[in-house]
Order: structure tokens, then sequence, then C-alpha cells
């Protein structure tokens, strides 16, 4: 059997046991609803994946389809999406960089043995308000999809694929939102010859595929075979309805819109909630027309739960990017954590320091592989970089502000980043919190593991 998102809620509820968890009671996404439940389990700290049985359209009314959300919120889940048993962070950004390494051809496939080709909805007949398209934050700009977007350059044969957040506009238009990467670029190339570009809108599929689609993969390397590597098989496609051959599509994606953005046509997006947890602003975007719905008879729709953990989460792949880089300018490296230092703009790192200067090396490959990062903070190898208390200890001891504390100007930022006072210029920060190596400075108080393992707690706490 091949993988797609069922496989991937068996092997979640095999692994985790009481995940996910399942809502029964209709619900309308469109009118918060869905996110005020999954607001409040995360207030609890409840991070597990939630299943929407019985969910409304954009118009109120039933459908048959599902909706599933908090899928990336804890390590959890992540070790199943990638088939690992290790769920330590390190080990996981191995496994992923692994994996996506292991790149693997897609397998084209009839359409008659494709699941997400069991219902076709054309053109003249489909309505974007029959989706269950959820409305995320009360200042958001409408009902937000949060998919996969899948394009070819023009004239070429290499898929991309990105997160791409679409809000929804009428009956065939959603407006989208692009960074300046790769769908972008491939957009540009196509607008200045006065076409639009033919897109496919993935709105559920194996977790391990959606999370292949947040990789730092470089242009000329074929995401599709990016995705196939991440899910240990090659991943299944078919010729879309309107393109054919020219768009491919997953194969057992649960639904996919087929469509293009529009050439010469600009639509107001947002204002959306970011993974920042800010509001970002209402910007002039782009526009996407629909022109064919493909899904199975009960798809599950994927959502990615906007400016909450859920949303944070979903960039464990960059994550894993910057730990290769960083590792590969000073392999001292230990670890590293975006996420869970109280991000997203900021990075602590930790490392086995062998001379002085590998800090701000450290620093400098982490500043230059992603615009996300801005502040980072460099510890040592006793030091656990997503504890925050060690992390303030560490600076609170080791810095002197003149000498330890390096300003970065005229840097590249990134456009979700409140704090800036232009669009995307900003200042990076380097802080060394690491203990000096070229003169005497005294150790780390404790116990060495081997003295706690002679002593164990247990041995002590019996009833």
């Amino acid at each position: 059997m091949s993988k797609d998102l069922r496989t991937w809620l068996q092997d979640l509820g095999d692994r985790i046991p009481g995940e996910p968890l399942r809502v029964s009671k209709a619900v309308r996404p469109s009118s918060f609803e869905v996110a005020s439940i999954l607001h409040q389990l995360e207030g609890e700290g409840n991070l597990s994946a939630v299943l929407f049985e019985k969910v409304t359209s954009v118009k109120g009314e039933p459908t048959d389809f599902r909706l599933l959300s908090h899928t990336f919120t804890t390590r959890e889940k992540l070790a199943v999406s990638l088939g690992s048993k290790d769920t330590s962070r390190v080990a996981l950004f191995e496994k992923f960089l692994d994996l996506g390494r292991q790149k693997r051809k897609v397998q084209v496939i009839p359409l008659a043995e494709a699941p997400v080709k069991e219902m076709v909805v054309g053109e003249e007949s489909l309505d974007l308000a029959d989706l269950p398209i959820m409305r995320h934050n009360f200042h958001d700009g409408g009902p937000y999809l949060t998919p996969v977007v899948v394009a070819c350059a023009p004239g070429k044969e290499r898929p991309n694929t990105s997160w791409n957040r679409m809000m929804y506009v009428d009956s065939h238009h959603l407006a989208i939102y692009m960074s300046p990467r790769h769908l972008w670029m491939y957009f540009q190339e196509a607008e200045a010859a006065d076409k639009p570009l033919p897109v496919a809108v993935v709105l559920g599929h194996h977790i391990g595929f959606m999370l292949s689609a947040s990789a730092l993969v470089p242009l000329d390397e074929d995401e599709y075979e990016v995705a196939g590597g991440i899910l240990g098989e090659p991943l299944r496609v078919v010729p879309s309805e309107v393109y054919g051959p020219e768009l491919l599509v997953p194969a057992d994606a649960e639904a996919v819109i087929e469509g293009e953005i529009v050439s010469q046509r600009r639509s107001i997006e947002g204002p959306f909630g970011e993974f920042t947890g800010y509001i970002g602003p209402q910007r002039l975007s782009w526009l996407f027309r629909a022109r064919a719905i493909t899904r199975r008879p009960d798809p599950i729709v994927h959502c990615a739960f906007a400016a909450h953990l859920d949303h944070l989460y979903a960039h464990f792949p960059i994550e894993a990017s910057i730990f290769q880089r960083v590792k590969q300018a000073v392999a001292g490296v230990k670890d590293l954590t975006w996420l869970d230092s109280g991000g997203p703009f900021h990075l602590v790192i930790s490392l086995k320091k062998r001379t002085e200067g590998e800090p701000m090396r450290a620093a400098l490959a982490a500043l230059s592989a992603s615009n996300f990062i801005k502040h980072v903070i460099v510890v040592d190898e006793d030091v656990d970089p997503a504890n925050a208390r060690e992390v303030m200890w560490a600076i609170a001891n080791c810095v002197q502000a003149d000498s330890r504390i390096t300003l970065l100007n005229n840097l590249q930022g990134h456009l979700m980043d409140p704090s800036l006072r232009q669009e995307i210029k900003g200042a990076g920060l380097v802080i060394d919190a690491t203990r000096p190596v070229d003169r005497p400075y005294p150790p780390k108080a404790g116990l060495p593991p081997e003295i706690l393992k002679k002593f164990p707690l247990n041995d002590y706490l019996r009833p």
C-alpha cells in the first residue's frame, strides 16, 4: 500500500495511542469553531493531532470532507512522519536530511488507479465555497487554506513544492501569497511571457510529503524526488485534468485543486495570523483561478493551524537545513534549536568549542542559511539550547557586552518580522555565551553522569 494521509493516521495511532483525537460533532471551520477548539487544546498543553469528522462548507452546508490539524505540534509526530524511532531533535534533523538525500524518481500511474481521481469536478461545476475552508484567527481577512502548492517552471519538468496560504475570494478564486522563492520565480517567468502559471493545490497527503515541501532545496533539484526520499518510496503521480502531463499531481493526495496563478492580475489578501504569533498585514498579492477539483469520496483536508504551534513547527525542515549548514561550518556543533528557543527569528547553538572564533563562524553560517534567523546565541555543549534557564545562565556568566555581543547591520530580514522598520532590511545579533578556551575559567558546578548513575534517585524514593 502506498503511503498517504490514511496510512499516516494508522501509523500515528499505532505509535501514539489516543491520537488523533476525534471530534464527531459537526463543526463549521469558516466560523472559528475549529480554531476555537484547537486554541483551547493548545492552551491546556494538549498537542494531539485532531481529526474533525463532520465539517461544513463555507456555505455552512454539510460535506463529506473531514479536517485534520495539529500534525506538527510534537517531535513524536514528526518521528512518525519520518519513520524514526528516536524522537530527539538532532536524530530527527539527521533522519530528515538523510532521507532527503535519497531522492527517488516519481512513479507515473494510470488515471484509473489514482485515489485522487475518484471524483472529478470541472470548472463549470466547481464552487470553492463547497470546501471546508477554515478561519484561523479573528483578524484574518477570510477563510484560509494552508496547502502545498505544486508548480513547474514554464517549459520545464522540474516540479517545485511549497507551502502557500490561500484566502477564499469567490467560487473560482483564491488569493495566494508567495514569498520571493522558487514559486514566485516561476510565476515571474510565466508572467513575463504574459502566461498564467499552472499549479496544483494539494489539500492533504502523507505528512512526510507535506514536510518535504518546507525543505530548503536548491532550484535545480526535483522536489517530487526529494518527497520520494522522505516517504521512502517513489511518489506516485498522474497527469492533471486540465494541463495533462505538463503538470503531474500526487496520485495519493486527498484532494487537489487544479488551476493557475493569473498573469497581470492581483488581489487583496490578508491580514493573516503568521507563525510569529502576530497578525501579518493585508497585502496586494496574486490571484489563483480554480479550473478543476479532483478528490477522493471522503477526503481529509490537512490544515496547519496558523499563528499557533502547529504553524511554527511546520517549519521543522528549515530548522534541519540550518543544522546541516551550521555543522558543515563548525564540526563541533552538537545541537541547535530555532523552534524550541522562543523563536521564530532566534536560534540557540550548542557546540564543543575547540578554539576562539568558532562560535562566530557557527553563527554566521546560521545567518547565511536562512533569512528567518536574526538573533543567534552560542552556548557550550553542556548547555541545553532548548532550556531557556540554562541559556540565560550561560549569558549571565560568560558574556561581557563589550566583547561577546556583535551587532550586524543591513541584513536581509524576513517579511513576516513585525519589528522591521523597512520591508525587508534589518539587523542581526550574535551573543557568544561560551566559556573562553584561551584563558583559565572556572568549571561548571555539578555532578558527572557516572556519579548520578551510581546513585539512581529511584533507589531512595521507593514507597
